[in-house]
């Protein structure tokens, strides 16, 4: 409970950063996020976001394709698909 706890606390601070545009200061929270509760897509889908705002698409990619594989179906699996086929298209 208390992983599940920190997940979150570190992804609305990372929403938080990423809203006002420090992405790097999002990404480690979201890292931070994703160490606590691997399986959650929708950190994967907010780690793919900044990655591709700070221009890593390869590791962007990465992370829509875990999110796609733990998600199977639904809103995290249906943006993270639209991301893949997007940064494959540049």
């Amino acid at each position: 409970m208390e992983k599940a706890l920190q997940a979150a606390h570190d992804v609305e601070v990372g929403d938080e950063y990423f809203e006002d545009k420090n992405y790097n200061a999002a990404l480690e929270r979201y890292q931070g996020a994703v160490v606590e509760k691997p399986g959650d897509a929708a950190i994967h889908v907010r780690l793919g976001r900044v990655f591709e705002k700070l221009s890593q698409a390869p590791k962007a990619i990465e992370q829509y394709k875990s999110a796609q594989q733990m998600a199977e179906s639904g809103k995290w699996s249906d943006e993270a698909a639209a991301a893949i086929r997007r940064l494959q298209q540049r």
